[in-house]
């Protein structure tokens, strides 16, 4: 799903840059005055409105129209910069978020813009102004990347680490991690097929046959004990997955590897 070119926004007037940090689970509705921009410095915040829920992080913005109702909640808490504005409505702007990997350029533009705002200096209306269309041309630029065939990665990169760090849990699915990347479970796995040659269910079972052939290597955990510990269900499926990736059986593997080594 394609969010519209934030860059073709006619800003009409800037009503506030702030900074701000709420602690983690708290909660809280409302109604947006002006269009919102939400740029987080650290943790993680979910909005929801419409139905849809999008996460801000360091990797992710989140841009509220004016006059939407949302849900806000905390799941870790960190710095936050929020940018009230009003905008021409000329380009139909809706509830989005942009990826932009923490790119270090709008973090500078950012830290220019809630200066000159805070100074109040001479033209420093103008010079917000300046900085926020730059901010607005950058986030586009970054985001935009992701839907080429070698962007597309970030648009399933926090799944991914999240896999990768979460190989052990049995609830990894789908419909979960194409939620978490703020795109939909088809769009999610047509993506991880073009960047990973595979779908994500086939992704996570070879993650956690390495991290399994890893234990049989390194420790004297039973087979039982191994299954359970990379996030197989039970041993005999644990088994019948191994030997189909590796073309032996995990003990087969395990006594190999010790003659080898």
């Amino acid at each position: 799903m394609k969010n519209f070119d934030i860059s073709s926004l006619i800003v009409s007037k800037i009503y506030d840059v702030y900074d701000y940090s709420l602690e983690a689970d708290t909660e809280a509705k409302s109604t947006a005055s002006h269009s919102l921009l939400i740029i987080k410095k650290g943790g993680r915040s979910a909005y929801t409105a419409g139905g849809k829920t999008l996460y801000a992080d360091l990797e992710s913005i989140v841009f509220i129209p004016k006059d939407t109702e949302y849900s806000l909640y905390v799941e870790a808490r960190g710095k936050c910069t929020v940018i009230e504005f009003d905008a021409l409505p000329d380009a139909k702007a809706s509830f989005c978020s942009f990826y932009f990997g923490g790119e270090r350029e709008i973090f500078t533009t950012l830290k220019n813009l809630l200066l000159f705002w805070k100074l109040k200096g001479p033209a420093y209306h103008s010079k917000c102004l300046s900085e926020l269309y730059s901010l607005f041309t950058q986030i586009f630029t970054v985001h935009s990347q992701t839907y080429s065939l070698a962007g597309k990665y970030g648009l399933i990169h926090r799944s991914v680490k999240f896999i990768e760090a979460n190989y052990h849990r049995q609830d990894l699915y789908t419909p979960m991690l194409a939620e978490m990347s703020g795109i939909g479970e088809t769009y999610y796995r047509n993506i991880f097929l073009s960047v990973f040659s595979m779908p994500p269910a086939k992704y996570i079972q070879l993650y956690r046959v390495e991290k399994a052939k890893e234990r049989l290597v390194n420790s004297s955990d039973s087979i039982e004990e191994i299954a359970v510990a990379v996030g197989f269900a039970n041993s005999s499926y644990f088994c019948k997955v191994f030997k189909s990736a590796v073309g032996l059986t995990p003990s087969e593997f395990a006594e190999k590897s010790k003659t080898i080594g």
